[in-house]
């Protein structure tokens, strides 16, 4: 069994030192923890802004920031982070084993929610608010004996859900504001000058390769479980006794099973792999819906102007998206929204024309008599019945079995007149919003207390959860202990609950959604924006989960990527500090 002295899951991925997800947030700390040590650099004294106080003048010389007191250089910083670490540096180190990372990081967005810049941040990227592109303050040095081994795991390649966007949608954040540490890429930066998520994703694949760490990552894993590790008195520090926790995961391409011991593990999953959803009737199911701009875009490739038209749900950044894609293909587009979402209202026109023109065809409403673009504002879906097609197109006929895309009657109701109405279509895109899934966090698991009579609900299991159900005895041949692991995830309601609010039973005894328990208030689910996962800000450590347990990124409400280093770094500088006093 591999031992790890960290780990650090971001999404489902399990490795030594491994990263549940590939993304930004797990490549920053993998880079921090391959022994890359920030240091401040000579502070210029024509920087047009009063951030650098004595504070950083009076900084030791030759002291890195891993041996500083983060917090008080970051007191009274202000920014868009909530968190103050990375206001301080754009650029932290983590001190884990095992990195999990798939989660996607959104671009910072005017008029954003958190009002606190982190001390990374200021340094890292010297007066970007003001719309500059001045050089970092820090200074990367590799020292060997600030190392630590760990492994990141994801699911698809380094850069996480970067990879999953159609090749249309273009970053919210400029150029500048998405480079990771040390910031060098050959070329300086356009200040506001926007890329393709395609762009990025190709930078987070050639990071890896850049900095060499490839022996790092582990990709095309699942992590399916982190529970605490059986517990014995250590023969030395670096016996596997020593473990807190044991990850479990299993490869995608060949279902083979592995487990990893670590002390430490660092959550970096991500905000967006539960898809928000509508409330389930009798008459439709899950089914019938995409939740996804991945999907809408493979969708609108095989269908025609004869097909049927697109239905885009949601007011926000991605269903403004969706709609783009749609009208770009040709293809009309019925936009059911509530009132247009206040992220679209705060960009400026200038630098985002596409998502302006959005906004305003649904300010406009049914009287703006834009092309192949039909609004209905206030209105939700009450019923969906299946229609037969007379004749599919041919480009269509070879996806048929997609339930997605069979003929639909969806009835509307008007929320304002109570008055309904009743379009056909092809296509119906649900992006309302999504939240991190937190099924493997079995901190407090015992497999005694899983029993299958003592479920209730009804419901089909999804995808994810039949692949582990078909290959129930070839897990079960491989550990028994993974079999647990794998069978919570089979009942996962009982540990953190179902992936989505729908139940055929009211009394259901399921919980409606994972991370309870760990946000900011425990009673209610992880969500990155109104409700993060509750960490000591100066460490990153969860303040209600057990110890070793780490989170950064969005599922701490630090959604944009030039505020990740700064958590890394919180992470990083904690886990060396508690090495060193373990050795003295």
């Amino acid at each position: 069994m591999a031992k790890l002295q960290e780990i650090y899951i971001p999404k489902v991925a399990a490795s030594p030192p491994a990263r549940a997800g590939n993304g930004p947030s797990g490549m920053v700390t993998s880079f921090m923890l391959a022994g890359n040590v920030p240091y401040l650099k000579h502070i210029p004294d024509d920087l047009p802004i009063d951030l650098y106080d004595f504070r950083l003048q009076n900084l030791p010389p030759g002291v890195s920031l891993l041996e500083t007191e983060l917090t008080s250089l970051a007191e009274g910083l202000e920014g868009r982070s909530q968190n103050p670490i990375p206001l301080l540096s754009l650029n932290k180190t983590s001190h884990m084993n095992i990195l999990f990372s798939d989660q996607k990081s959104y671009e910072p967005r005017p008029g954003g929610e958190a009002r606190h810049y982190t001390l990374m941040d200021n340094l890292l990227r010297p007066c970007a608010d003001l719309g500059l592109t001045e050089d970092s303050l820090i200074d990367w040095r590799y020292d060997m004996e600030k190392e630590i081994d760990h492994i990141v795991l994801g699911k698809g390649p380094p850069g996480g859900a970067w990879h999953t966007f159609p090749e249309g949608v273009r970053t919210l954040s400029p150029e500048a504001w998405l480079t990771l540490p040390p910031g060098t890429t050959g070329t300086k930066p356009h200040a506001g000058g926007r890329v393709s998520a395609r762009a990025v994703a190709a930078y987070c694949r050639k990071y890896v390769q850049q900095w060499q760490l490839q022996r790092y990552f582990r990709s095309g894993v699942v992590v399916t479980g982190v529970s605490p590790a059986p517990q014995g008195l250590p023969c030395c520090p670096s016996c596997p006794r020593a473990a807190r926790y044991l990850v479990t995961g299993y490869e995608t391409s060949e279902c083979r099973v592995f487990r990893y011991l670590c002390r430490r593990v660092v959550l970096a999953c991500g905000g967006g792999d539960r898809p928000n959803t509508l409330p389930l009737t009798h008459t439709h199911t899950h089914n019938v819906f995409t939740h996804s701009l991945a999907d809408v875009e493979r969708s609108v490739h095989q269908m025609t102007n004869t097909d049927g038209a697109v239905l885009v749900v949601g007011s926000g950044v991605s269903a403004a998206d969706a709609v783009r894609l749609v009208r770009a293909a040709g293809l009309r587009v019925v936009h059911l929204h509530r009132q247009p979402n206040d992220s679209l209202a705060r960009l400026p026109p200038q630098t985002y024309p596409d998502y302006c023109q959005v906004y305003k065809m649904m300010l406009d409403g049914p009287s703006g008599n834009h092309e192949n673009y039909t609004p209905f504002p206030e209105h939700t879906i009450i019923e969906i019945t299946p229609v037969s097609c007379e004749e599919p197109s041919l480009k269509l006929k070879n996806y048929t079995e997609d339930e997605s895309l069979h003929p639909k009657k969806v009835k509307l109701l008007n929320l304002v007149t109570n008055q309904t109405v009743e379009i056909t279509v092809s296509l119906i895109a649900v992006l309302i919003g999504s939240k991190p899934d937190l099924f493997f966090l079995h901190t407090d698991f015992n497999p005694r207390n899983i029993q299958v009579q003592d479920c209730k609900c009804e419901k089909k299991q999804n995808q994810r959860q039949c692949f582990l159900k078909n290959h129930w005895h070839y897990i079960k041949s491989v550990l028994e202990q993974s079999i647990q692991i794998c069978k919570s995830r089979y009942l996962s309601a009982e540990i953190n609950g179902n992936t989505d609010t729908g139940c055929t039973l009211p009394d259901c005894n399921k919980r409606k959604d994972g991370g309870i328990g760990y946000g900011a208030d425990p009673s209610k689910p992880v969500d990155g924006r109104s409700n993060p996962i509750a960490i000591d800000r100066s460490t990153h450590e969860l303040l209600n989960g057990p110890k070793g347990v780490y989170a950064l990124g969005p599922l701490t409400a630090d959604n944009f990527i030039r505020f990740i280093p700064g958590g890394a770094l919180a992470i990083v500088a904690q886990i060396h500090k508690e090495n060193k006093s373990e050795l003295n």
